[in-house]
């Protein structure tokens, strides 16, 4: 199993998880997946979710919990949160039962008294983080633990996946077309390609990924073709139009409204930024 795209997790110091506080700007992170537990915490703004299928909108004071192995994309118009992200491995270190846990997608933390030591947890992490006080990784692991413990305890269910076979079905063949997009992006791929590669139609194909995604084919596909001349493009001398006739991008028009799409700014701005 792939366990990353996109989203290369670097763990923070000594602490053994990420913990960042985030401002995105207007803004997509494409579908993706890993062996992580993520947690976000909306602190002002808006962000849209999709995982596995189901859509959110979250608002400040609220959490989303992706499940590790989630199928997930965000989007924001400018947001400000605290990402907090746990791998499996760790988990499983002082959580037994981990693998039979799945945590609520969505908490409200202002809506109930009982959150209240949830969100204390957080600005506490996010307090000594800012601070890095001496030792402070041992003050911000005993909230964490606490954090954890609450979630646990409040917010997550122990058995079977509540997804049926057939999402679980759909989930893994929509990941197999991502991965061949992600290994082939260079080439000129169709849609009649994607359709057949799981021998469907192209309608059913389109519903399908559009589900699981929240994009069409074609705008996930430029969507990788793009960031990955992003990341060439702040290593290489080459011109913007030939990093694009190398990552199989065609239409200068259509590339540029998705640059700025995801990073805010032209490519020329990122170039020197």
């Amino acid at each position: 199993m792939e366990s990353r795209y996109y989203e290369t997790i670097h763990e923070t110091g000594h602490l053994q998880v990420r913990f960042e506080p985030v401002f995105s700007p207007a803004g997509v992170f494409p579908a993706h997946w890993h062996e992580y537990v993520e947690i976000l915490y909306i602190k002002e703004g808006l962000l849209s979710a999709i995982v596995q299928a189901a859509e959110y909108t979250l608002h400040a004071n609220d959490l989303l919990i992706v499940n590790s192995g989630d199928l997930h994309m965000t989007r924001t118009s400018g947001c400000d949160y605290l990402i907090l992200q746990v791998s499996d491995r760790q988990l499983r270190s002082y959580l037994p039962d981990f693998d039979r846990l799945r945590f609520d997608t969505i908490i409200h933390l202002d809506r109930s008294p009982e959150n209240a030591p949830l969100l204390s947890c957080l600005l506490a992490m996010e307090t000594y983080f800012q601070e890095q006080m001496p030792h402070y990784e041992l003050l911000f692991t005993s909230r964490l633990y606490e954090f954890l413990y609450l979630l646990c305890r409040d917010h997550s269910t122990e058995g079977p996946s509540d997804f049926s076979m057939e999402n679980n079905r759909d989930r893994q063949r929509i990941t197999k077309v991502m991965k061949w997009i992600r290994t082939n992006y260079r080439e000129p791929l169709t849609l009649d390609q994607a359709s057949g590669s799981l021998a469907v139609s192209r309608e059913y194909f389109c519903r399908l990924f559009k589900k699981y995604t929240g994009q069409t084919f074609l705008e996930y596909l430029n969507d990788v073709r793009t960031m990955q001349l992003a990341k060439e493009l702040i290593q290489s001398d080459d011109t913007i139009t030939v990093l694009m006739e190398k990552h199989g991008l065609t239409n200068y028009k259509v590339f540029l409204r998705t640059f700025h799409k995801l990073y805010g700014m032209s490519p020329q701005k990122y170039r020197t930024s």
